[in-house]
């Protein structure tokens, strides 16, 4: 069986993807991010991969998100050595031994071109969502970044997607699939038909029960305004366009790009963007509810810490009892004899 890569921006669909996989038969490891709010069915992300990509991310890419170390806001020269090779084969030879067949992270979308030239037969399964919408995503799940840069999340969809765009341009179209998750999840059947095809796997009726349209915000109130996004964001907007372009369940081809927006900053663009298509007043609520969320989440880390310090006294508490104790006990131990040798 091929090694399966699945990829895409954080907040496109990969984890639900990641599931149908599994469900399809393809084991996609055994040491796993647990669930959380944001996938409450889990990330089905392996441990490895992601240490191993957050160290090449470090390295690689100096401009980040603010509080995120996930997210680049530029695109890097990438140059491998010999030894990044080596220890990419040894995650997945050590991931293959322990019976997965396939990944899923995120962060894959920048090293795709490394993993695609050290397993020369592996697949990709690439999911796609509008920049806008991972924004939306984002803005929900509460990332702090957003509050100090509202555009960031546009500048790292951009440099994941286009890094994506360059590694598939050097694949035969076999070897790789791309899914526009906005339709792909409409119809969960037809995508898991889909998958199984291109995988080479049997399809079992229950495998797309992985795929659960109801814990997917589709944003049906603002899909006309996202044909204009190239205008005003148009490196984003252009990527998209072209990743659309190999979108299996609806390749299309949209116009070009107008002239881009006087206003330099990506956050104003999207300022502007927001205002000039009336979706800058959901998009406050929406920052507004983030901010809940950030504070819930900054409270509960102060009460970790706080239950930390508590532990960290009761355990020097005990010690210190432990200590006197032994003391006394080895005072007993050593008796008048002890005490009238160490005399003489």
């Amino acid at each position: 069986m091929n090694p399966v890569i699945i990829l895409g921006m954080h907040r496109s669909g990969t984890s639900a993807v990641a599931r149908l996989v599994q469900n399809l038969g393809l084991d996609v490891g055994s040491n796993l991010l647990p669930a959380a709010g944001g996938n409450v069915h889990g990330h089905f992300e392996e441990a490895a991969f992601i240490r191993f990509h957050d160290a090449l991310i470090a390295r690689f890419f100096p401009s980040r998100a603010p509080f995120c170390e996930w997210l680049p806001l530029a695109d890097a020269e990438v140059v491998y050595t010999e030894a990044d090779r080596a220890e990419a084969r040894s995650i997945w030879d050590a991931h293959r031994a322990s019976g997965g067949k396939a990944w899923k992270d995120p962060r894959t979308s920048l090293f795709l071109d490394l993993w695609m030239e050290i397993l020369p037969d592996a697949r990709a399964i690439v999911c796609l969502r509008h920049p806008y919408q991972v924004h939306c995503s984002l803005l929900r799940r509460g990332e702090p970044f957003l509050h100090v840069d509202y555009g960031a999340a546009i500048l790292g969809w951009t440099v994941y997607n286009q890094r994506i765009l360059k590694a598939i341009s050097t694949l035969p179209g076999d070897r790789f699939i791309v899914l526009d998750v906005e339709s792909a999840f409409r119809n969960a059947g037809g995508l898991t038909e889909s998958l199984g095809r291109f995988l080479g796997l049997p399809v079992a009726p229950e495998a797309c029960e992985a795929i659960a349209p109801e814990d997917f915000h589709f944003e049906n109130d603002f899909h006309g305004s996202l044909e204009a996004f190239e205008e005003f964001l148009p490196e984003a907007g252009a990527a998209y366009r072209q990743l659309t372009q190999f979108d299996f369940f609806a390749p299309v081809t949209l116009p070009a790009a107008g002239a881009p927006s006087s206003i330099r900053s990506a956050e104003a663009r999207l300022i502007e963007f927001e205002e000039t298509h009336g979706l800058r007043a959901k998009a406050r609520k929406m920052l507004i509810r983030s901010v809940a969320v950030d504070r819930q989440r900054m409270l509960d880390l102060y009460r970790q810490a706080i239950r930390a310090c508590e532990e960290k006294d009761r355990l020097i508490e005990d010690l210190s009892r432990l200590s006197e104790h032994l003391k006394a006990r080895i005072a007993a131990l050593g008796g008048p004899s002890a005490n009238s040798t160490k005399n003489h």
